[in-house]
C-alpha cells in the first residue's frame, strides 16, 4: 500500500514501513508515529543499521526471525541516506519471509525520491507493508502540514501566526518546526511544558521567550518599549516573535474577560498558574470592548506584513503596546 505522507495519519495494523523522499521532517513525524503504534503493540526493542552496516542486515533477521526463548518483538529500523536503492535490502525484501514474522517489525528510511513501478521487492512491500511519499510538500499541502501543527492555537489567532511562520519559513519545514515550539511555550500550559525546560528558547536578540510577556502583564511598559526597540535594532527583520508574546497576552486577557470564570479561561488559554495573578491584576480594570479593539489592532499587523496595508509593522507594535497600557490603565 502507497500513501503521500499528507495523506498519513495513522500506521494501523501495519508492521513494515518504506519512508521515502528528501523531507526529513516529514520522515521524523512518520517515524514518531510509527514508534508509538509499535510501542502500543509491544514492540520495544529497537536495532538501527545504517547505509554502512548493511552487511549485517541477514545476520540480524535470522537470528530473530520466528521468535526467541523470550518472544521478544523487535524493530529493525535501517537508514539507507544516498545513491541508489541498495542491492542488499532488495535480497532482504524479495524473500516474503521477512514479512510474515510475527515478532519483527521493519522500518525502511530511504533518500529515493519515487519507488520502481514493479518488481519483486517493491512488489512484496506493496502487499505486505505501507510505502510513505515523505517528499517536498506543494505549496497547499506544506500549508495544510502547518494547520496541524498549529491545531494548539487559538482559532482566531491562526491567520497571524500561521501566515507570518508560512511567509518567513515556505519551504523550509525545520524553520516552521522550529518557530512552532516556541509557540508552544507560549500557549501551552506548565502541565504540558515544564518551565524548567525552556530556558534555551532565547530570541536572536539574547532576550528570552518570557522576558516581554512578563514586562506586559507586570505593565512595566516603558520597559516593554525599550525591550521591543532593542530587539528591533538587534534583528529588525524578525518581529515575529514579539508579534506573537503581544497577541498571546490579549487573547488571553480577551478570552478570560468574556468568561464567567476568568480564572479557568486563563488556564485553557496557556497562562502558567504563576502568572494568572499577574493577568488578572492587568485586567482588574479592563473592558472587553477595549480588548475587542486590541485584537483588531493586531489582525491589522498581519495585514501589514502581507502588503495589505501599507504601514510599518514595528511601528504598529508599538501602537499596540501604548493601547494596552491606556486599556488596563487604573480609571479615575
Amino acid at each position: 500500500m502507497r500513501v503521500n505522507f499528507i495523506n498519513f495519519s495513522d500506521p494501523k495494523d501495519h508492521k513494515y514501513f518504506l519512508l521515502t523522499g528528501g523531507e526529513f521532517i516529514l520522515k521524523q513525524d512518520a517515524i514518531k508515529k510509527i514508534l508509538q503504534k509499535l510501542a502500543d503493540d509491544k514492540f520495544t526493542e529497537k536495532v538501527s543499521i545504517s547505509h554502512d552496516e548493511l552487511d549485517t542486515i541477514q545476520e540480524i533477521i535470522s537470528r530473530n526471525i520466528g521468535g526467541s526463548l523470550f518472544q521478544e518483538n523487535l524493530i529493525i529500523h535501517i537508514k539507507h541516506t544516498s545513491g541508489k536503492f541498495p542491492e542488499k535490502i532488495k535480497y532482504l525484501l524479495e524473500d516474503a519471509q521477512i514479512f510474515q514474522s510475527s515478532n519483527i517489525a521493519l522500518i525502511i528510511e530511504s533518500s529515493i525520491e519515487k519507488t520502481p513501478a514493479s518488481g519483486p521487492w517493491i512488489s512484496n512491500f506493496d502487499s505486505y507493508g505501507l510505502i510513505i511519499n515523505c517528499s517536498k510538500l506543494k505549496v497547499m499541502d506544506e500549508k495544510i502540514w502547518l494547520k496541524r501543527q498549529l491545531d494548539f492555537l487559538p482559532k482566531d489567532l491562526l491567520p497571524i501566526f500561521g501566515g507570518s511562520i508560512f511567509q518567513n519559513n515556505e519551504a523550509n519545514l525545520l524553520g516552521q518546526k522550529n518557530e512552532v515550539a516556541l509557540l508552544k511555550l507560549l500557549f501551552l500550559n506548565e502541565h504540558i511544558i515544564h518551565e524548567s525546560n525552556t530556558d534555551h528558547m532565547i530570541f536572536g536578540s539574547g532576550i528570552s521567550a518570557f522576558e516581554l510577556e512578563d514586562l506586559l502583564i507586570q505593565r512595566n511598559f516603558k520597559q516593554a518599549l525599550k525591550t521591543i526597540n532593542y530587539m528591533r535594532e538587534q534583528d529588525h527583520q524578525n518581529s515575529a516573535p514579539i508579534i506573537w508574546i503581544i497577541a498571546k497576552v490579549i487573547n488571553s486577557c480577551l478570552e478570560s474577560l468574556k468568561a464567567t470564570n476568568k480564572k479557568s479561561a486563563l488556564i485553557k488559554s496557556g497562562v502558567w498558574a504563576s502568572k494568572i495573578n499577574l493577568y488578572l491584576d492587568l485586567m482588574k480594570r479592563a473592558k472587553t470592548k477595549e480588548f475587542l479593539k486590541l485584537n483588531e489592532e493586531m489582525l491589522k499587523i498581519d495585514l501589514i506584513n502581507k502588503g495589505i496595508i501599507k504601514a510599518e509593522t514595528w511601528q504598529q507594535i508599538d501602537t499596540v503596546v501604548l493601547k494596552l497600557q491606556d486599556a488596563t490603565a487604573s480609571q479615575t
